[in-house]
This record gives C-alpha cells, structure tokens and sequence, in this order.
C-alpha cells in the first residue's frame, strides 16, 4: 500500500458568526478564507460553532455561504454547543451541503466518516446533537484506514482523570492517548492550545482570539505518518472586507 499523499489542513473553529459585534467575526473568518487560498491547503477543517446561536439572520447565512464557496477547496464542518443539531439548529436553515459546492456536513450523532474529494485525508467526527454529559464526541472513533491520513474532529471540553463528569461534552485525556490518529482537531476552547505530539492533538482556539486575544488558525502539514507538523498561525483581518450585506 503507498502511503498517503502529502497534505495541509486549515483548521479553525469557534468562528461564533452573527451580528452582534462591530464585523470583527465576520473579518477573521473571511482572513481565514483568505489563508486557505493563499496557502493552498487541501483542506479547510471548522470543528464546531460556525454560528454564535440559532437565530442568525438570513444575510449572514448567505454570506457565510459566499465565503465557503469562494474557498474554492474541500471543506468539512462539524456542529458545536452553540449551533448543535436539534430541532432548532441554524444548520437546518443553513443547509451547507446544498447551499455550498464543497461543503461535506457531519450530521450523524452517532459519528460518521467524510473523504476529502482529491485527497487522501478522512475525517471521522459526531455530530452534537445536545450539550449533555452523556455525549462523548470523541467516543466510537473508528481505526485508520490504509493509505489515508486519518483526522479525527471532536467539538467538547479536555479534561484529565478525576474530572467532573456532571460536565457536558467531555473529552478524556487518556481517551485521546488511545486513539489511532494523525490529527485530532478539536473545538470549544476558544484559547489555542496543543494538548498531545502523540496523537497530534489541538484546539484551534476561536478564529477571531484564538491565542493572546490575536485572530488565528492552526495550519497542520501531513506529510510524514511519524511527526505531523503544527504552526499556528496569526490571521489579518481586512478593515474593509464585503460584510456590508451582511450586517446591514
């Protein structure tokens, strides 16, 4: 079996997109797009709370669909605590996967496995349907497969032995250690933060302050099964980027 091919992944999360503040939302989202263009990555990986909350307005999902789209590269998006798959989410409204020409959506609760077209990455993930303690995101994960990257994508709060576990979503340390993962991206902490070299393993932090209040998204380059890398990276967002649909 040959190994996989060579990749990079754009990895954000907690973009919480809306209308409440002054755009600096919709700005670093729109950087991160910017990012994945420039940097040509294989894919563009958003591990939970694209939207702040269920009642976005219309506008924003439109433009939120316009920045997806103008990525131009595959991308897999999972739910969070905010924007979780009940009957209210805003992702019954926002429909990526009809609405966007890339967008592969994880929808099962019960995890689920998505290609991305023209690489040899996999993303496994489950889907929030309720912040709950029962719900484990990283539990069921499946082994790797031959030949492809294998990244997991878990939306919860890391946690050690001992914790709490009247806690929602919670994601055991020693669970991650037993994982069989090149990259295990994960979302809810809005700080960057890498947890494991082994598996590789991270929030990305949210994309408008995700490390020391800075916008920012990590960068990992899968290229050698043994020692994936990790940059996190700082993002620019544009004073004058087209938001003005969107919140006006």
């Amino acid at each position: 079996m040959n190994p996989p091919r060579p990749a990079k992944i754009l990895h954000t999360s907690d973009c919480h997109l809306d209308k409440v503040d002054d755009g600096l939302r919709q700005r670093a989202f729109a950087a991160s797009i910017d990012l994945s263009i420039e940097l040509d990555v294989n894919l563009l990986l958003i591990t939970g709370d694209l939207f702040d909350h269920d009642r976005v307005d219309d506008p924003i999902l439109d433009w939120t669909a316009k920045q997806l789209d103008r990525a131009n590269r595959p991308i897999v998006l999972l739910v969070g605590n905010h924007d979780c798959l009940d009957e209210r989410s805003v992702h019954h409204r926002f429909a990526a996967e009809s609405r966007c020409r890339q967008v592969q959506f994880i929808d099962d609760p019960m995890g689920m496995t998505v290609e991305g077209p023209g690489t040899d990455i996999l993303v496994w993930g489950r889907a929030m349907v309720e912040h709950i303690p029962s719900f484990r995101p990283l539990s069921g994960s499946p082994p790797r497969s031959a030949g492809r990257w294998h990244v997991i994508a878990g939306h919860g709060l890391a946690v050690g032995a001992g914790a709490d576990t009247r806690r929602s979503s919670l994601i055991f340390l020693d669970d991650i250690d037993s994982l069989d993962a090149d990259y295990v991206a994960l979302g809810h902490i809005h700080a960057h933060e890498v947890l494991r070299e082994r598996p590789l393993t991270a929030y990305a932090g949210a994309t408008s302050y995700s490390l020391n209040g800075q916008p920012g998204c990590v960068i990992v380059d899968l290229v050698d099964t043994h020692a994936p890398q990790l940059t996190w990276t700082e993002l620019t967002p544009r004073a004058s980027v087209l938001i003005e649909d969107a919140l006006g």
